[in-house]
């Protein structure tokens, strides 16, 4: 089984406090972890952190196989969003939209109240009470996020909390 995007990261700071020692320099690993949070363009490890974890939600095997529409701008998505439909929805630092078939296969139910109170636009939920009960169906269903994950912390950049 693959590691997480979490470990395998982890393993990447790991292997720079060793590169550091071996040059001379000895680096704590949490300064190796913030080194590899930088560089990953994120302002600290827990930012990096946190999306990663929010990102695992919308990552299960086999969704793959669903017509996603991607963009590296949220500007640019939502506007397609607006103009077309469907789901807006972040990944990494990226945003994909998608149709109510993909929401499905998450295991929401397309009358689920919540979703029409979350609204179509995942990066910006419009009820965060709402959201946080989604989370937890999707992570009955197949996934395990991280209690308390903010959508909005999804995307670099975004530091505000539902």
């Amino acid at each position: 089984m693959p590691a997480s995007r979490i470990e395998a990261l982890k393993n990447k700071a790991k292997l720079l406090q060793k590169a550091k020692k071996r040059a001379g320099k000895t680096i704590q690993l949490k300064t190796a972890l913030a080194i590899i949070a930088k560089t990953s363009g994120y302002e600290s490890w827990r930012d990096l952190k946190k999306t990663a974890e929010a990102n695992e939600l919308f990552s299960f095997p086999y969704r793959s196989a669903f017509w996603n529409i991607w963009y590296a701008s949220y500007e640019k998505a939502r506007a397609h969003l607006e103009e077309h439909g469907g789901f807006l929805l972040p990944y990494q630092k990226h945003f994909f939209i998608c149709d109510i078939h993909y929401i499905e296969n998450l295991g929401l139910h397309p009358s689920d109240p919540d979703l029409e109170k979350v609204g179509k636009d995942w990066t910006q939920p419009l009820d965060g009470i709402a959201w946080k009960r989604l989370l937890k169906k999707i992570a009955k269903h197949g996934s395990n996020p991280k209690e308390g994950v903010s959508p909005l912390r999804m995307v670099k950049g975004n530091r505000d909390d539902v």
